[in-house]
C-alpha cells in the first residue's frame, strides 16, 4: 500500500509505502530522475530509500519514500529520510536550502507523514 500526501503549498506529492517488493513502485511511477521506467540494481541492502518519481497516471512530481520493513521506522531513519525528501522537493522548486526555516519545516511535515504511516501500520 502506498500512502499519498499533499504538500499543499508546493506543487510537490509525497508517497510513502513499508514495502521490501518494488514492483509496486515500478508500476505507479516513472524514474524522476530520468523521466523513464525504473531499473532497480541491488536494493538488498537498504532499511529505506528516497526515489524522486512522476507518477504514470497523471504525471505527478514527487518523491516515494520506501521502508523495506516497519521496524525500520525509528526516528533516526524517519529523520534521515526525510532530509533527502526535502532536498528533492526544494530541487524540484528551484528553492535554495537557506534560509534554513521554510526547508526545516518541509523536513518536519515529511517527518510528519511518515509518523502517520508508521501508526497507522502499527495500528492494524
Amino acid at each position: 500500500m502506498i500512502h499519498e500526501f499533499d504538500t499543499v503549498i508546493y506543487p510537490f506529492k509525497i508517497w510513502i509505502t513499508i514495502s521490501s517488493n518494488l514492483n509496486e513502485i515500478t508500476e505507479m511511477f516513472f524514474d524522476g530522475e530520468t523521466k523513464k521506467e525504473f531499473s532497480f540494481i541491488n536494493t538488498d541492502n537498504y532499511e529505506a530509500m528516497v526515489l524522486p518519481v512522476i507518477k504514470k497516471e497523471n504525471r505527478e512530481v514527487g518523491i516515494v519514500i520506501c521502508f523495506k520493513k516497519h521496524k525500520y521506522m525509528r526516528v533516526k531513519q524517519i529523520s534521515h529520510e526525510s532530509c533527502h525528501a526535502a532536498k528533492y522537493l526544494f530541487e524540484h522548486i528551484g528553492a535554495d536550502i537557506d534560509p534554513h526555516e521554510p526547508f526545516e519545516y518541509a523536513v518536519g511535515f515529511i517527518a510528519d507523514c511518515c509518523d502517520k504511516v508508521r501508526r497507522y501500520k502499527q495500528a492494524k
